[in-house]
């Protein structure tokens, strides 16, 4: 991303993003910092920025991977991609665990 702010090349962005795995493990290799990074060069970038979403867009993950949230210039998404904040199966994990 620095690069090409660097030497002024527009930003494409493919998107596949299932999200952030959740885990010790994760946050103790510093996923948090390793996004934060990738966020800050995001939000500093001068550049054109495009993203284009083609399947799955979940959680923080989309957030931090140049979404319109965080100032992308154009954000075009594939007819059968999924925006939310968790996949459906999670969610119902999550929403229903005491049933299930």
């Amino acid at each position: 991303v620095q690069m090409c702010d660097a030497f002024n090349i527009p930003i494409v962005t493919l998107l596949d993003v299932p999200g952030f795995l959740p885990g010790v493990d994760q946050e103790h290799g510093g996923i948090i910092r390793h996004g934060a990074k990738l966020l800050y060069a995001y939000c500093n970038a001068t550049v054109p920025r495009i993203s284009l979403i083609l399947r799955k867009a979940y959680g923080g993950a989309y957030i931090v991977m140049d979404s319109q949230s965080i100032g992308a210039d154009l954000t075009y998404a594939w007819p059968t991609n999924e925006i939310a904040v968790m996949g459906a199966e999670g969610a119902a994990n999550v929403i229903f665990r005491r049933q299930i």
